[in-house]
């Protein structure tokens, strides 16, 4: 019997109390930004075509860019799903270190304002019946969900990219991925990469949890949580 379908009314009396986020938008959006790396990835792809999901959680949404692509592939796909994007929008430890990324955070009165940027990427493409924003951090983000009884059939992580943050986030979101749903995780390269810490979290992750994989292609990887 399959399980019943989550809508993404459903979803926002869960997670904000029947409140829409991108009702009554601001007259002045900011111009579109679709900034992303490996926003388009045939992991992302088959994510879609193949487990056709109900909720996609995106743990690491920056401004959108594979939130959106996910959105657009269901719609052209006929999937009736919901993106729920999860960031606190104030960057990771490399957007503070790196002046550049630190640009992008778009400070105003001393605080990060990359959270217009997002939603207004959103508004701009048309797809905000098929996106929630959940601006939390990862861990309460994970626990909100548990405590709702909302459960992800996909689930894309590209959040923190040290070890300890990325072990985390596995431990944190395992349990919200329904039985025999996929898990994507970003920035995973066994040849050492950039983020070594992600690659060594996640064979670790597998390893404990005995799970096939990971399967990896073009600097993401993915495993099944079994059924």
């Amino acid at each position: 019997m399959s399980r019943p379908r989550t809508t993404r009314r459903a979803l926002l009396d869960a997670l904000w109390h029947g409140r829409d986020p991108f009702a009554a938008p601001p007259e002045d959006l900011r111009p579109r930004d679709l900034q992303g790396w490996r926003s388009v990835h045939p992991y992302l792809d088959e994510a879609v075509t193949e487990f056709r999901p109900d909720v996609v959680v995106e743990i690491g949404a920056w401004k959108g860019a594979s939130t959106l692509h996910l959105a657009r592939t269901m719609a052209a796909h006929d999937v009736d799903g919901t993106v729920i994007a999860v960031d606190t929008w104030l960057g990771a430890v490399d957007h503070w270190a790196d002046a550049d990324l630190f640009a992008e955070l778009a400070t105003e009165h001393g605080y990060p304002s990359l959270y217009r940027t997002f939603l207004a990427n959103v508004l701009h493409e048309g797809l905000a019946d098929r996106v929630v924003p959940l601006p939390l951090d990862s861990v309460n983000a994970a626990e909100l969900m548990r405590l709702r009884g909302v459960s992800a059939d996909v689930i894309h992580l590209d959040a923190g990219h040290e070890e300890a943050s990325v072990a985390a986030d596995l431990r944190a979101w395992w349990p919200v991925l329904r039985p025999g749903g996929l898990f994507v995780a970003d920035d995973y390269d066994r040849l050492g990469g950039r983020f070594p810490g992600v690659t060594r979290a996640v064979d670790a992750f597998c390893a404990e949890t005995g799970v096939a994989g990971p399967w990896s292609h073009r600097g993401k990887c993915k495993f099944l949580k079994p059924a």
